[in-house]
């Protein structure tokens, strides 16, 4: 019995127990994070495939959210609860900013230009050496 490979089912597994998908995730903090609200609900519950997408962010969503089968149906809606939290957060607005907070947002958001002045000379120079090399 301690030899089991799903040991984080604990004693509750059975050899029956059917493990099955509820979503898959692009983002490995976001399947934490459902994962620890399933698991604050009681829902026994593993996150896979971490290392390979990360690895290898292929862009499908392949880290998998995985539960006992008789706790799919409580699980999907707590996922879809969580999705739709997600969804409907207030995007930040400046609709009560005044002059002096737009003007600092600018600024924080401008480049400067000394900056772009640096990169090209960099680039100039890193070109002027590369050009000696090969001549």
């Amino acid at each position: 019995m301690k030899n089991r490979i799903l040991d984080y089912f604990e004693d509750s597994f059975d050899e029956d127990t059917k493990i099955v998908l509820v979503k898959y995730f692009y983002f490995e903090s976001e399947a934490r994070l459902n994962a620890a609200r399933l698991k604050k609900e009681g829902i026994k519950c593993f996150v896979s495939n971490t290392n390979t997408i990360t690895a290898f962010p292929l862009g499908e969503g392949g880290i998998g959210l995985h539960v006992k089968d008789t706790d799919l149906e409580q699980a999907t809606k707590i996922v879809i609860e969580m999705h739709e939290n997600k969804i409907s957060e207030p995007e930040q607005n400046f609709h009560d900013a005044d002059l002096e907070e737009i003007a600092y947002q600018k600024e924080l958001n401008a480049l400067p230009l000394r900056h772009w002045h640096f990169m090209f000379l960099a680039v100039l120079l890193l070109l002027i050496l590369l050009g000696g090399i090969f001549l």
